[in-house]
């Protein structure tokens, strides 16, 4: 019997289920993903050690010439406060050129919450587009903030149609804090998670200086989707759209990276991401992946003390499709060698590999400069972005042509904070949300 194109595509994903690129010729399987890993130190004391592990993952830009349907939910907050700065006409504009680009293959729903949630547009085909704006053109501000009732309706809407056909989304906006019904982080990131692993993201937009944009950038992270930190409305329109054409070139979706430790290897850190560990194997969730993706992941390792070499660290990279979970592909293997001469470990040290591990590290401490700021202590803010930066400037890499640059760039950032933190004595607020988000950004290879 032959097999359809959708089996023979997957038979010949499993063909080449230990190699570390995948191409085939089909367009919504992550074809020609890469996963690349190197070491700053790839020779280590044999004593052990610390090394930090850089993991790289790139998708190609595959020219798809039709967009997946979309199964989208908007959340938005139509509390009292959105009436400052015209916030709500801005969003009400947004939300219009939003729906201009649905088509009619694509699911949508709205949801709108002060105390009070309300569906305006129940999950379905997107329909009369003209009745959609006239509903949002209704939306006006009143009452308070019940930001996890409104997010779980979004969720349940966008539930009703998830499947691997769509690209299934939430999109969350808010200008406050959730000042009622569920308010408590840990649970409200429960709740994402639970979503997620039914393939359904979120993304979060913050509007204005007065959200919490700990709890916002949180939510985003354990969705899967992106953050944004919008300090004018006026740009709200733009930001939208930008959400959606990411959306629109996504090729791979709920997608971890699985590693497997070498023996006594210990997994210290994994910068700018939560992580979780079963069994010795490690997961880092990625989100969704779009075309022409970059991102960058630091692991901080703990060697043991040894003599010759060994696997310090191997894994693969995992994601949805329409036809289900690729398991095996692309996938790495990293090794490490003992040496007990200094010299060899610095003549081999890697230094493009060494200065994003510096970058990275700087940003762990532009998160605790950031903690300061939350507990009211602008002094230890100010010292960690400047620990942060003079660790930048004296890195073993500055003076190489690999890493310098990028090294330039960062303390070029961290510059820029120590500036905004001086300038901010008194009121931190928007300091705080515009330093945090552009730490999120580096972190999350977004510059």
């Amino acid at each position: 019997m032959k097999a359809s194109p959708a089996v023979a595509t997957l038979l010949l994903i499993s063909l080449l289920g230990g190699e570390r690129s995948l191409a085939v010729d089909f367009p919504w399987v992550g074809r020609g993903i890469t996963l690349d890993a190197s070491l700053n130190c790839p020779y280590i004391s044999h004593r052990g050690g610390t090394v930090f592990l850089q993991l790289s993952l790139q998708t190609p830009d595959i020219g798809i010439s039709k967009r997946r349907p979309m199964n989208l939910a908007v959340v938005l907050d139509r509390s009292g406060s959105m009436e400052d700065e015209s916030k709500i006409t801005y969003a009400r504009k947004a939300l219009m050129s939003l729906i201009d680009q649905l088509s009619s293959e694509d699911i949508f729903s709205l949801v709108i919450y002060d105390d009070v949630i309300e569906v305006l547009k129940r999950a379905g085909r997107v329909g009369n587009k003209s009745e959609l704006k006239r509903l949002v053109q209704n939306v006006h501000p009143r009452g308070s903030t019940n930001l996890g009732g409104g997010m779980v309706e979004g969720f349940r809407q966008a539930e009703k149609y998830a499947s691997k056909e769509y690209v299934n989304r939430v999109i969350l906006l808010s200008d406050g804090l959730a000042n009622t019904g569920v308010t408590d982080q840990g649970e409200l990131n429960r709740i994402v998670r639970r979503y997620r692993s039914r393939s359904i993201s979120l993304s979060t937009m913050g509007v204005g200086l007065d959200y919490n944009e700990n709890l916002m950038m949180g939510l985003s992270e354990h969705g899967g989707g992106n953050y944004y930190f919008i300090e004018s409305p006026n740009s709200l329109a733009s930001i939208m759209n930008k959400e959606f054409n990411l959306m629109s070139k996504a090729v791979a979706h709920n997608a971890f990276i699985e590693i497997t430790p070498g023996a006594g290897v210990e997994i210290r850190d994994v910068i700018g991401c939560e992580f979780g560990s079963e069994s010795r194997k490690f997961k880092i969730p990625v989100g969704d992946l779009y075309a022409k993706d970059r991102r960058e992941f630091t692991v901080e390792l703990q060697v043991p003390p040894g003599s010759e070499s060994f696997v310090v660290a191997s894994g693969s990279l995992q994601y949805e499709t329409e036809f289900g979970w690729l398991r095996t592909s692309p996938s790495f293997s990293t090794t490490i060698r003992y040496t007990k001469d200094v010299v060899i470990i610095e003549k081999n040290r890697d230094m493009e590999a060494q200065a994003k591990a510096d970058i990275a590290v700087s940003t762990r401490k532009v998160e605790r400069a950031m903690e300061a700021l939350d507990a009211g202590n602008h002094e230890e803010a100010a010292k960690e972005i400047d620990d942060a930066r003079q660790m930048i400037i004296s890195s073993p890499a500055a003076a190489s042509g690999a890493g310098a640059a990028i090294l330039g760039e960062q303390a070029g950032r961290l510059g820029t904070y120590q500036k905004s933190l001086k300038d901010s004595v008194g009121d931190a607020r928007r300091a705080k949300k515009a330093i945090q988000f552009d730490n999120y950004k580096t972190q999350k290879n977004q510059q």
